[in-house]
């Protein structure tokens, strides 16, 4: 395929003033443009290849060939292209991130020793938005997001609880919705707006905000793997549309469980 590399250069000083930025998306995208054209199997395997000694690689490709798929749509006036490396990558099990373990990620932590900080937090403020956070595995930036606009999302009653719609929109990932007990409202009406305050003030119990999101799996287990995806949003939007045909069920499992959650960390 003929590309005009110097319209695409244009195309990505639209999206960044980062030269730099620029020139590396404009290498990466020369010397691996070819990868967007294989099939699954080749890809996963060239990528594989290319990253063994390098892994930081992965992410500069990956970036490079989204931007690269992006130009080729908008040249072609169609939607193929970025939509043919999210398939490539999905089916070739390959993340943005790279394969090593993040220093937050080398933590012990134990599950019980969270319930019991969070249980003997004093700041009333402080405690409500940690109990939110343990309950609903949120990002940082997710939840404070719940927190500033509980009153104008849209909600659906069930039983004990609100299924509440997010549509949490970031740059790789969304969350679209999360699911919160009745007897959260309080938390909710007492919980930090500012997140840098948050993440101050936590780390000063000996907790970060990482752990709630690390150990929500542990504290649902009657949720299967892909349903913990789900809330923690990390699947697709296709794959989201299709677990949630039935979420009222899934719902009334996640509240089950935050009741006990909170009879062990309110103090009545």
């Amino acid at each position: 395929m003929e590309v005009d590399w110097k319209k695409f250069k244009e195309f990505l000083e639209l999206k960044s003033k980062n030269k730099k930025h620029i020139n590396n998306l404009l290498n990466y995208a020369k010397k691996y443009n070819y990868l967007l054209f294989l099939n699954p199997l080749d890809f996963a395997l060239e990528m594989k290849k290319l990253t063994e000694r390098k892994k930081s690689l992965k992410r500069h490709i990956l970036q490079a060939l989204a931007a690269f798929s992006k130009f080729l749509d908008l040249q072609a006036d169609k939607d193929v292209y970025y939509k043919r490396f999210k398939e490539l990558r999905e089916k070739a099990g390959i993340r943005w991130g790279e394969e090593k373990v993040p220093k937050i990620l080398e933590r012990s932590l134990d599950k019980e020793e969270i319930l019991r900080k969070v249980k003997e937090i004093k700041n009333e403020r402080l405690k409500a938005i940690s109990i939110l956070h343990l309950l609903t595995g949120l990002r940082t930036g997710e939840l404070i997001f719940l927190i500033k606009n509980f009153e104008n999302l849209n909600k659906v009653k069930v039983n004990e609880g609100f299924i509440i719609e997010l549509n949490y929109l970031r740059r790789t990932k969304k969350v679209y919705f999360t699911v919160l007990h009745e007897k959260c409202l309080e938390f909710l009406k007492k919980a930090y707006k500012n997140r840098k305050s948050y993440w101050n003030n936590i780390k000063k119990i000996g907790l970060k905000p990482y752990d709630f999101r690390r150990i929500f799996e542990s504290l649902y287990p009657q949720l299967r793997s892909h349903e913990i995806d789900l809330l923690q949003g990390r699947v697709s939007t296709e794959l989201t549309l299709h677990y949630t045909r039935d979420l009222e069920s899934l719902a009334q499992r996640i509240l089950k469980e935050q009741e006990k959650i909170l009879k062990n960390i309110v103090q009545n």
